[in-house]
This record gives structure tokens, C-alpha cells and sequence, in this order.
């Protein structure tokens, strides 16, 4: 081939580049009263980091007496609000709560993700669909 046919002329396009755009999301979990850790998620939204807790309380308390399940079940949703709103406006929230001999306190707070390489699907969206089933 010449040194000018066409083919030799083409030029690339501009490689492709990775974005590592930090993503808002919140970081939440559920802890003994002591400390221990009961269980974590990163959650996308604060809807979602709602939900989560929600769906977490109940598993916490099918592990209580049965007489203690409805007090910990049951919180006012007034403090499920609150929570939302609190995350909605970028604070941290935490709820404790307490049904006789059972204490837990859930903490949630606005986080940043950071991509991994190659990391597709992204960390905290990694059901099919973006999220949990329910959401």
C-alpha cells in the first residue's frame, strides 16, 4: 500500500476514558446497643435506605421474644419520616430503638462512592434492574 491511501490516513477516534465520577448514595447500619454490628448496605437513595431499614428491623425482631416483635416493629412511622427527610438534606440520622431487654440503633449517613475499576455494575447497584426487587 502507498504511504497516502486511505486506510493508513484513518485516524482513531479519541480513546475512550473511564469516568470516576464520585456517586451520592448512603451508607447504613444496624447495630447492637454496644456496638456490634448487625448488618450494612449501601443504599442509592434515601427512599431506599429507608426501605432497607425497614426490611431490616424485621428481621432483627424475628430473632426477639414474640412478646418484644411488635414493639420493635411497630416504631411510629414519624420516625421513618424523619429519617428520610434528614438524609434528603445531606445529614446523618440515627433511630435507637429499645423493647425490654432488646436495644439497636440504626445509622445512616450520606456517603460518596467511588467507582472501582472496572466496576460494572457500580457497588451498591449490583441486583439486576439496579436495585432490590421490592424498590
Amino acid at each position: 500500500m502507498r504511504p497516502d491511501h486511505p486506510v493508513l490516513l484513518h485516524v482513531s477516534p479519541t480513546p475512550a476514558r473511564a469516568v470516576c465520577e464520585p456517586e451520592s448514595g448512603f451508607w447504613c447500619e444496624w447495630r447492637h446497643a454496644d456496638g456490634r454490628r448487625i448488618s450494612c448496605a449501601a443504599q442509592p437513595t434515601a427512599a431506599s435506605a429507608v426501605r432497607w431499614a425497614r426490611i431490616q428491623v424485621r428481621v432483627i425482631a424475628s430473632a426477639a421474644e414474640p412478646a418484644f416483635i411488635d414493639l420493635l416493629v411497630d416504631r411510629r412511622a414519624q420516625s421513618w419520616r424523619d429519617a428520610a427527610s434528614a438524609l434528603q438534606q445531606g445529614l446523618d440520622f440515627t433511630l435507637p430503638l429499645a423493647a425490654g431487654p432488646y436495644s439497636f440503633v440504626w445509622h445512616a449517613r450520606p456517603v460518596a462512592f467511588l467507582p472501582l475499576v472496572g466496576g460494572n455494575p457500580m457497588p451498591h447497584l449490583h441486583l439486576p434492574g439496579g436495585g432490590p426487587p421490592w424498590g
